[in-house]
């Protein structure tokens, strides 16, 4: 009889020690839960007094806003604690001393409030602290740079005096330089103009015509034999000053002035005598103006714009046409 009481008190122990080691455990991971819980607000709260630091100035620090940060810190973690000490008592069944409202209500309202303190990223499952890159533009002022410029087009003379003229498409320029293009604004929507380089204008007179100097005047006479071959070559030192607008990212238009000094003269002759071909070539003054100057003005996009240019001087010294230029410009 001593030995079946000895064993149901044993028994009554170890279904107590049993129980009590249950509810310990079942204490201990609600407590758990319940610092890992303080430890995800004191990040997010710190982080945050963190970034608002950050957005004052480095040199003078106003107090009122300081101490107004401070205030709003700690309202925000004495309002934190004490809903999450509301949740933890909830969750070990302890009274609290208030008044109780129904259990649904006091939960949900406790969820809430715990759902606005705890960090975005917790609540999607992000780790905390890696912000979504924000994808920043910078904008680069324009400066100033030199690249190279072709001209290429045709030359007309536009003599109304004269009868015989000169061959519009066989009479071209070609010129090579350098630019500079100076900004004006830090966009370069407005950019100024600076160049040098080195032009040939060719003409080749219409019919049997060519080139003559007689008393250091230059005249177009008819030649002895049927010509194949009829050009004048001069070529020239220029310097163009100008204002381009860049209103578009493509878009250009713009108007510049030039002036030109005149180098050097190559005349080239070819015809058939007897079922002989002959060429000639006579390089010497014939006469351009030394130096002259005029305007162009051009349109299109940045690379590649259609200009209009003419001379304000004659082109030869005893002659009264000016030389017109149509063509294209590659910078």
């Amino acid at each position: 009889m001593k030995r079946k009481h000895l064993f149901l008190l044993l028994l009554m122990v170890w279904g107590a020690v049993t129980g009590l080691r249950a509810q310990n455990e079942e204490i201990n991971q609600k407590a758990q839960a319940h610092f890992q819980r303080l430890d995800s607000i004191s990040k997010h709260l710190e982080n945050q007094l963190q970034a608002q630091l950050n957005e004052l100035p480095a040199d003078s620090i106003p107090a009122d806003q300081l101490n107004k940060i401070l205030d709003h810190y700690a309202d925000d973690w004495d309002y934190a604690l004490f809903w999450e000490m509301e949740r933890f008592r909830k969750d070990l069944g302890a009274d609290t001393g208030q008044e109780k409202e129904s259990e649904g209500e006091d939960a949900t309202q406790i969820f809430r409030q715990i759902i606005k303190i705890i960090p975005k990223d917790k609540k999607s499952g992000k780790k905390e602290g890696k912000k979504t890159p924000t994808k920043k533009v910078k904008v680069t002022k324009a400066r100033t740079h030199v690249e190279s410029i072709i001209r290429w087009g045709l030359n007309n003379t536009m003599d109304p005096t004269d009868s015989t003229g000169y061959n519009n498409w066989g009479s071209k320029y070609i010129s090579l330089g350098l630019e500079a293009q100076i900004p004006f604004d830090k966009h370069g929507h407005i950019q100024g103009l600076l160049g040098l380089g080195v032009m040939w204008n060719k003409l080749r007179p219409n019919g049997n015509f060519y080139h003559r100097v007689i008393n250091d005047k230059v005249y177009r006479t008819q030649y002895a034999h049927t010509l194949t071959e009829n050009k004048l070559r001069t070529s020239w030192l220029y310097g163009t000053l100008g204002l381009r607008f860049n209103p578009g990212k493509r878009f250009s238009i713009g108007a510049e002035a030039y002036g030109k000094l005149h180098l050097t003269d190559k005349q080239k002759l070819a015809y058939k005598d007897n079922y002989a071909a002959y060429k000639t070539s006579e390089k010497r003054d014939f006469k351009a103006t030394r130096m002259n100057y005029g305007f162009t003005v051009f349109a299109g996009t940045r690379g590649l714009q259609f200009s209009f240019g003419m001379d304000i001087l004659p082109y030869f010294q005893n002659q009264n046409f000016r030389l017109y230029q149509i063509g294209i410009i590659l910078r």
